[in-house]
């Protein structure tokens, strides 16, 4: 018998509750409420293995949407910051993504709801989510169809770099969102519709979260955009403010200042006050 896997094994006898189930050596139970129909004694049936909450091997007429050593994208059904996220696999009991697997700060963590590209791993026999190597993925569908340049697709966040995101589509397709071109905090298996700028010769795309006319915007307006969504929308500098204050806080000159101000004004990304910016 194999765990994690589809399994032939033989009817041995009925219980009231349960149908034993035989390979010739080992037995398990299947539960009638697993039970696709009734089976007669001697029948072969095919069954997927797997541990329950007491950790006992038990079986399910039911198909899984993942097996043993396979990658696929899964849903979270709920998280325990003792334990992890737990996703849903098809079977009764969900399958848990351990927090070895998750960042250190929780709120980097998946959510209810959200997508995330794991591979089942037998660990003490018991099933895991594993979340593998960004490179161990794209091995998992070697077959992935083209996207094209300009084209809006959905992927589900998967690694939270220094220099940005990695994510996935559901077939498998590696897409990479430098920081400079999202403007949120976003956390693994977090839903994105990334715009693909180019693929790259290691196939992977680079994508972008930004609107095209944000991307034309200067880099001290993206400076001043960026102090602004880390400051909840609002700051108090303004066209008016001191130089050596506009010095110390952005690294740049006023007259930088003002005409990065005025950018994001015609771009309709800010409202200008005589008291203070605000991020539209």
């Amino acid at each position: 018998m194999e765990l994690g896997k589809i399994n032939t094994l033989k009817v041995l006898r009925e219980s009231d509750i349960a149908y034993v189930l035989t390979d010739g050596l080992v037995e398990v139970f299947l539960h009638k409420k697993e039970a696709k129909k009734p089976y007669l004694d001697g029948e072969d049936i095919d069954v997927f293995l797997y541990s329950d909450n007491q950790g006992r091997v038990t079986a399910s007429t039911k198909e899984p949407l993942i097996q043993l050593n396979e990658v696929k994208m899964l849903e979270v059904v709920s998280v325990n910051e003792r334990y992890g996220a737990f996703l849903y696999y098809g079977m009764v009991k969900d399958l848990l993504l351990s927090l070895d697997d998750l960042p250190n700060d929780s709120r980097d963590w998946p959510k209810p709801g959200d997508f995330v590209m794991v591979e089942m791993i037998n660990k003490k026999d018991h099933l895991y989510g594993h979340i593998i190597g960004r490179k161990q993925i794209t091995d998992h569908f070697p077959d992935a169809y083209k996207i094209a340049d300009n084209e809006t697709v959905e992927a589900n966040v998967m690694y939270l770099i220094d220099n940005g995101l990695v994510c996935f589509t559901k077939d498998g397709h590696e897409i990479f969102i430098h920081k400079n071109n999202y403007r949120e905090r976003y956390h693994i298996g977090q839903l994105v519709k990334p715009k693909i700028l180019k693929q790259n010769p290691s196939d992977e795309y680079v994508g972008t979260l930004i609107e095209q006319k944000e991307i034309m915007l200067e880099k001290d307006a993206l400076r001043i955009l960026d102090y602004l969504e880390r400051n909840n929308g609002i700051m108090k500098y303004t066209d008016k403010s001191n130089a050596e204050e506009i010095q110390q806080v952005f690294h740049m000159s006023k007259s930088a200042f003002k005409r990065a101000l005025g950018s994001l004004y015609r771009a309709k990304k800010v409202i200008l006050n005589k008291e203070n910016t605000k991020k539209i």
